[in-house]
């Protein structure tokens, strides 16, 4: 009888951790949110949420072609995007590059005395096809920043442009989470489906 149990039990011990092995960081504004409590022990003082579904994201796109910005949004299918505000302390609101990951590919992850941030990148089952472009692996992307008292979530999907990355990161080594709030929030102010908490 105590093979079996030790048998069972090391099966049980092998299936969680083919089943460990294969999960993924799930990205929300409350796993952000979590992380700032876990991080610094108190609640942010106020956050804005917004989600941006099929619908909205075609006049998003028809906005970003228009507005001279070297981002491309081409192929967005939508957008989440939430910024928490924090009492100013010590260093960054948050340092994101402490934050688990599992099942996202880094493509950049910074951290200094007055800012963090990370763009992370999944790719989908197969590469999708824009027409007029090359296919893109791309099929979404998390980026967070944290500034002195703020930090900005964003997670984009669809058939995103391969450089949608590099450029967003650069938006974050140059401008911080500031640079990405202002930006993204430029998209969200197109069709707002979400709202203030």
């Amino acid at each position: 009888m105590f093979r079996t149990v030790g048998r069972a039990r090391t099966a049980l011990v092998g299936v969680a951790v083919v089943l460990a092995a294969g999960c993924v960081t799930a990205f929300s504004p409350a796993t952000i949110r979590d992380e700032i409590v876990r991080q610094r022990g108190e609640d942010p003082r106020r956050a804005f949420e917004v989600t941006l579904g099929r619908f909205t994201t075609l006049l998003l796109r028809q906005i970003a072609a228009g507005d001279g910005e070297d981002v491309p949004f081409e192929g967005l299918a939508g957008l989440e995007l939430a910024v928490f505000e924090v009492a100013a302390g010590d260093g960054p609101a948050l340092d994101v590059t402490r934050i688990p990951v599992r099942g996202w590919e880094p493509l950049l992850r910074l951290a200094d005395e007055t800012r963090s941030g990370m763009v992370l990148v999944r790719t989908g089952r197969r590469s999708w096809r824009v027409p007029g472009r090359e296919a893109s692996p791309v099929a979404d992307l998390v980026v967070v920043g944290s500034g002195p008292q703020q930090v900005v979530y964003a997670r984009l999907w669809g058939r995103l442009d391969p450089g949608l990355p590099d450029a967003l990161g650069g938006v974050l080594r140059e401008d911080g989470a500031a640079g990405v709030r202002r930006l993204l929030s430029g998209l969200a102010a197109g069709g707002d489906e979400g709202g203030e908490r």
